[in-house]
């Protein structure tokens, strides 16, 4: 990280010791993931995911306390202790596919948000785009908020970004 400031630092002193205007703007990512069309299609895919997941995993619990209620021998407790550590590994691997089939989407979707980032600097001629979020104060008259303008191009895009869960 002090890296990118250290960078970005010369990068604006180069620009005004060599008289050449600097034009910087500033985008919240996280608002554009989450207000843009694509990112709210990744959000709802991961719950209806999860919903489906849970209502998949409830009726096996549900079966495994069925079977501890009408337990008899000690060979039904050990199937049933069977089934629940069957069942942990279940959710697991479950939270697992989830997780990662939503960082890919995400992943997707950060790639599609700085390719309309670039297009709108080079239409607007911005030198420069800095994260809101790295930024602990910034005079609105001296550089662009251009947050709104992503999402809406984003958005002209009719991106269809899936959440794929790979089953094990």
């Amino acid at each position: 990280m002090r890296m990118r400031l250290y960078a970005l630092f010369l990068l604006l002193v180069s620009f005004s010791v060599f008289g050449k205007g600097v034009k910087i703007a500033v985008v919240d990512l996280k608002k554009v993931a989450a207000e843009s069309s694509a990112g709210k299609s990744i959000e709802e895919q991961v719950k209806k995911i999860n919903d489906d997941s849970k209502a998949e995993l409830s009726e096996i619990e549900g079966q495994i306390k069925s079977m501890d209620n009408t337990k008899k021998t000690s060979a039904d407790t050990h199937k049933i202790e069977e089934l629940q550590v069957m069942l942990y590994d279940m959710v697991r691997e479950k939270k697992y596919a989830i997780s990662a089939g939503y960082n890919k989407a995400i992943t997707q979707l950060d790639k599609e948000i700085k390719q309309v980032i670039k297009e709108l600097c080079k239409r607007k001629k911005i030198n420069v785009v800095i994260a809101q979020d790295a930024i602990v104060y910034f005079d609105d008259s001296a550089c662009v908020n251009i947050t709104s303008e992503t999402i809406n191009e984003l958005n002209k895009r009719n991106l269809s970004i899936k959440v794929r869960i790979e089953a094990n």
